[in-house]
């Protein structure tokens, strides 16, 4: 009778525990059912589920000392917790299942800290009432543990190595080269120009950046139909009055080509949601590439925008074309925000590029509803963001050629106090590009909320899968074909520009 007691206390307060570390994923990715319940309803949820293993340690305990700490009606109801704990688990992972990478992410900070006082609970109340060949097991296999993460910590898997390829993005006025690495590094871009060797490092005011990530800005005239290679050294140790560099590595880019001046490709991405596909055949065939924006639910960590920004630019342009990025709404969600923007290093996310002929006018419309919404939990003050960028419009002179915006919604700033459209259209837009609808689909200046025609460029499918569009520009006239990434037309439509003069 006792060991089944003890088996089945055993049993429900394992499952207890990793149902408890599961949802300090969930608590996050479902934050919103906060706001249909109660605020933080979720959190009340897993703190009882917290509880509920704290309960289960105190049964377990009880049922290997045989003594009367909590009684049979108070397990009982423990256990139905449990079976609660699991049902809901199970629920938030198929309704979420996409978001998997991201719950992890999410538990980063938690976690460890969670898992280390489940740990001390389990070596001071249960570890000593142990007995025979389960004590020596465990014994061996927290050893081991307790090693491993030192030699992991110390010596880390998979050696050093670029985790992304170059990005040549184009930010108006210069090209910022951005690559990554998979340990901390300080990176440099070499590269030779009118008779002269160039060895740039990723700086900040002299100093250099010691990160997984670097951005190094280029001129135009220097990386334009020019060869360059990229390189990191291994950052081993960085302390006040020395420290240690290691390996050096490098990536070699045979052939920068700018964008034609007219009769070009632009490959456009938006809303990949942190799609998975085989991202070498998305820029195939591109003379341009855009990244439209929501490249991932939201920002959790620092990897949220390596492998959905970086990455993905890297393997579909291979360095060796520009690259234009507008951000997204769901691009300003979540505390890695700020780690994007200082990685990216870019000066402003609103600026102009001219190609040849065409005037591309790339905006930042930020976040999609009122800074008062209860998904923002008071974060957000985009009104004074919008009043800024609104202000930087009106300062634009009006340029000739054919004239196109950029940006990931096609709707004017929400809540803006001046609507940017008039501003738009007096600069001579005639034509946008946009995503954020998750469709593929043009429509006319009459069927326009801002009167501009505009083209909604695709969405993420699946993670395998994603539609997205291939714009031909030749002598003001755009040729648009969605496709999927097996090279299925989903779409197409074409557009004459009227040219400014």
């Amino acid at each position: 009778m006792k060991k089944r007691t003890v088996i089945l206390s055993a049993v429900f307060t394992a499952v207890s525990v990793l149902i408890s570390l599961v949802f300090c994923g969930f608590r996050f990715g479902f934050v919103f059912v906060d706001h249909l319940v109660f605020d933080g309803f979720c959190y009340c949820v897993w703190a009882l589920f917290i509880l509920n293993s704290c309960f289960m340690f105190a049964h377990l305990r009880s049922a290997l000392t045989r003594e009367k700490l909590c009684g049979k009606a108070l397990f009982a109801v423990n256990c139905a917790v449990t079976v609660l704990s699991v049902v809901a688990s199970i629920t938030f992972l198929i309704i979420g299942k996409n978001d998997i990478k991201n719950y992890v992410y999410m538990s980063f900070e938690w976690l460890p800290i969670l898992a280390v006082i489940y740990g001390l609970v389990f070596f001071i109340a249960i570890f000593p009432l142990c007995k025979g060949l389960f004590k020596k097991c465990t014994a061996v296999v927290a050893a081991l543990a307790i090693v491993t993460a030192a030699l992991v910590h110390l010596f880390p898997v998979g050696g050093f190595d670029f985790e992304a390829a170059p990005t040549v993005f184009d930010t108006g006025d210069s090209y910022h080269v951005v690559f990554a690495t998979n340990r901390d590094s300080v990176g440099y871009i070499s590269y030779s120009y009118g008779g002269e060797d160039y060895f740039v490092w990723d700086t900040t005011t002299g100093r250099k950046d010691s990160s997984t990530v670097h951005s190094i800005e280029v001129a135009y005239e220097h990386l334009d139909n020019n060869s360059y290679t990229i390189g990191a050294v291994r950052a081993t140790e960085d302390i006040a009055y020395g420290g240690h560099l290691g390996k050096d590595i490098t990536y070699k880019v045979d052939k920068f080509s700018p964008c034609p001046d007219d009769g070009f490709n632009m490959a456009i991405v938006t809303d990949n949601h942190d799609s998975q596909v085989d991202w070498s055949s998305v820029g195939s065939g591109a003379q341009l590439c855009v990244f439209l924006g929501d490249i991932s639910n939201g920002l959790y960590s620092y990897a949220n925008f390596v492998d959905n920004l970086i990455v993905p630019a890297g393997k579909a342009t291979g360095g060796a074309i520009p690259v234009i990025y507008a951000r997204g709404n769901h691009d300003h969600r979540g505390s890695a925000v700020k780690d994007m923007l200082k990685e990216l290093d870019f000066d402003e996310y609103y600026y102009r590029v001219r190609i040849g002929n065409y005037v591309f006018t790339v905006l930042d419309t930020g976040e999609d509803k009122d800074d008062g919404n209860y998904e923002y939990a008071g974060y957000n003050d985009y009104v004074s963001y919008f009043a800024e960028q609104t202000a930087w419009a009106q300062s634009l002179e009006k340029e000739t050629g054919y004239n196109v915006v950029i940006a990931h919604s096609h709707e004017p700033f929400h809540g803006a106090s001046e609507p940017i459209s008039s501003i738009l259209k007096d600069l001579g837009v005639g034509f946008s590009i946009n995503g954020h609808q998750h469709t593929e689909e043009f429509v006319s200046a009459q069927d326009s909320v801002s009167g501009i025609p505009y083209y909604i460029c695709g969405h993420y499918v699946n993670k395998n899968d994603l539609y997205y569009t291939v714009m031909h520009f030749e002598n003001g006239k755009i040729d648009i074909v969605t496709q999927n990434t097996a090279g299925d037309t989903i779409n197409s439509a074409e557009i004459q520009l009227e040219e400014v003069k």
